[in-house]
């Protein structure tokens, strides 16, 4: 049986303002580089692709899952929502674009390699890019379906609280549901982290050799060093959400762990909104859209 826990007052300070940072930011900044791959054909190469499909996840993540968790921890008697499709609607956002960000990873690692090691030929095109990236957001949806199709049966309870900390990826006990999720994020998780830092340290490496036939580009190692630096956010921001999860469900749940999930999660969810504030200082292209976002933005105010 699944308990009720009191939201600290701390926890409520700390993680609301990360929330709308999140929201704001994410939703204004990834909108912008979505919108800038859309309008503007001068950039459909393989490297705005891939960063506009982790924009797509990040968008998704802040504009459409962030807000479920502002309300819940902002008034925590917002277990009306437990009675309505948001509540599956919660789970399949959160794992689609949460899937979609560590699967994006190791080919956005492996598109840099491809480009600063075999720039005379290199093997993923713009057209072979498209191809597994949309076989990926496929992947990740099914994955978030089967989710809900697990969490759905964990619903018996007329219980609303125990719903809703299922929607907000909240995991108390090691059961079925726990355990096919744990699984399944960790693998992700350990395997994209683990895929993507072989490609960088491979290119950093032979970058640093001077060796013949490596791309000398200034522009092009400063996409690299930016997508190194996005992986790194994303794996920065969200172990402490994995570590919690561990500890909650292979230890002894407690309102500890309750409150540092809220904590854990505000951390995770702003790195959406890091991301492109780290597009527009590392590129100049994104800077300037992001430039022309903010005139607009003040102006309008």
């Amino acid at each position: 049986m699944q308990q009720h826990y009191e939201q600290w007052t701390a926890t409520t300070l700390f993680v609301c303002p990360l929330y709308l940072l999140t929201i704001i930011v994410g939703s204004l900044g990834n909108g912008m580089v979505i919108y800038s791959y859309a309008t503007d054909k001068t950039i459909h190469r393989t490297f705005n692709f891939l960063i506009t499909n982790l924009a797509i996840a990040d968008l998704i993540l802040s504009l459409l899952f962030t807000p479920l968790l502002f309300i819940y921890r902002v008034h925590a008697k917002s277990e009306l929502i437990s009675f309505t499709p948001m509540c599956e609607i919660s789970i399949f956002l959160s794992m689609l674009s949460i899937s979609m960000m560590y699967l994006v990873f190791p080919l956005l690692a492996y598109h840099r390699k491809d480009v600063m090691l075999r720039p005379q030929q290199p093997k993923l095109n713009l057209a072979q890019a498209r191809l597994v990236v949309y076989m990926f957001w496929i992947l990740s949806a099914i994955a978030a379906v089967m989710m809900i199709l697990m969490a759905r049966r964990e619903f018996s309870s007329d219980d609303s609280i125990p719903k809703l900390f299922r929607c907000l990826l909240i995991n108390q006990d090691l059961d079925k549901y726990a355990q096919a999720f744990l699984l399944y994020s960790a693998s992700l998780y350990g395997l994209s982290i683990a895929i993507s830092a072989v490609f960088y340290f491979m290119i950093f490496r032979q970058l640093g050799q001077h060796l013949e036939g490596v791309n000398g580009s200034a522009e092009e190692r400063h996409c690299t060093k930016l997508c190194f630096w996005v992986a790194i956010v994303y794996t920065a921001f969200w172990t402490p959400f994995l570590l919690v999860q561990l500890g909650g469900v292979f230890g002894k749940y407690s309102e500890v762990h309750f409150n540092l999930h809220g904590c854990s999660s505000a951390i995770g969810v702003i790195g959406s909104a890091v991301n492109p504030l780290l597009y527009a200082i590392m590129n100049p292209y994104y800077k300037e859209k992001l430039y022309c976002l903010y005139k607009r933005v003040t102006c309008r105010g």
